[in-house]
């Protein structure tokens, strides 16, 4: 074996949504803004996404985030996903800090507070130490909003930036539950396909199911553009569901969102003006990682099997 490249990483999941915190690679990105270094990062270095995302090594269900020293805040985060769109997670906000702090690569502050930049700007988060773990993550939206409603779904943004569609259970899936996965998978792929085909800018789509009466909670399941599950019930998703119900029945207090595996995040009101939400989420080192690339591996850039 002739090692050519090594990367050392710190994998984490969040309600079940898996993050690699890739601390140490042959990726150099200088002393550029950002957006420079994502860009770079999305032209030239497709080979070390596939290596570190896909099969053997990843799925299609693990996100990627590079660790930058920045300017601005405690450190920098580019998010290296499958969907070269999707730039950026809440999720991942939470991961990263996490495993930062409690691998001793991140300096703890008395304060607990912590500014994360991102190409969406920088994010303040919530994440003090106790006896050497983080216990919770606290972080907050910008804003929320239901932007359509149409007959079979309605159309919603998170931050001003993300668009999501939401729909209601189909007559293909009876309930959000496990015993209905091949029908959710059909559905998902069935949809992806149908909002690709007419040109559709989105960032992904959820089917909700109700939740009981007079309870602040849903059962959902958020989709990303190609028809991939996403594994929690999505940071992004909560803040939507909520706004959505706040709307039409004018729900108040904690919002719970469950995912089909069991995981719930639960939203608090911040600002009822635009939709801001307070969330705690808790983070999960499941360990760390060196890959090393070997020069005579026929599966040297990974594969998915979707």
């Amino acid at each position: 074996m002739k090692f050519e490249k090594m990367y050392s990483t710190i994998d984490t999941h969040v309600a079940g949504e898996a993050f690699r915190i890739i601390i140490h690679s042959s990726i150099f990105l200088g002393e550029k803004s950002l957006k420079e270094n994502a860009a770079f990062v999305k032209e030239n270095c497709q080979f070390e996404k596939d290596l570190l995302l896909n099969e053997p090594r990843g799925h299609r269900g693990m996100n990627g985030c590079i660790v930058l020293p920045s300017k601005k805040a405690d450190f920098g985060l580019l998010f290296l996903n499958h969907d070269p769109q999707l730039t950026f997670q809440y999720s991942g906000l939470a991961a990263a800090v996490t495993a930062l702090l409690e691998t001793g690569n991140l300096p703890e502050k008395a304060s607990g507070v912590y500014d994360i930049e991102t190409t969406e700007g920088v994010f303040t988060v919530k994440a003090p130490l106790e006896n050497g773990e983080v216990m919770k993550v606290q972080m907050e939206n910008r804003s929320c909003a239901v932007t359509g409603r149409e007959a079979t779904f309605i159309t919603a943004l998170v931050d001003a930036s993300r668009h999501y569609y939401i729909y209601e259970l189909s007559e293909s899936v009876p309930s959000l539950e496990m015993d209905y996965i091949s029908s959710i998978i059909s559905w998902g792929n069935k949809t992806a396909e149908e909002l690709q085909r007419n040109g559709t800018e989105f960032h992904g789509f959820l089917l909700k199911e109700a939740g009981n009466p007079g309870e602040n909670s849903v059962r959902s399941v958020t989709f990303e553009r190609d028809g991939s599950i996403i594994r929690s019930p999505g940071v992004d998703s909560t803040f939507l569901l909520y706004t959505l119900l706040r709307e039409e029945i004018g729900i108040t207090g904690k919002f719970t969102n469950e995912s089909i595996f069991g995981s719930n995040l639960t939203a608090s009101i911040v600002s009822g003006e635009d939709n801001q939400f307070s969330i705690e989420v808790k983070s999960f080192v499941t360990g760390i990682h060196q890959f090393i690339l070997d020069e005579e591996d026929p599966l040297r850039n990974g594969f998915l099997l979707k």
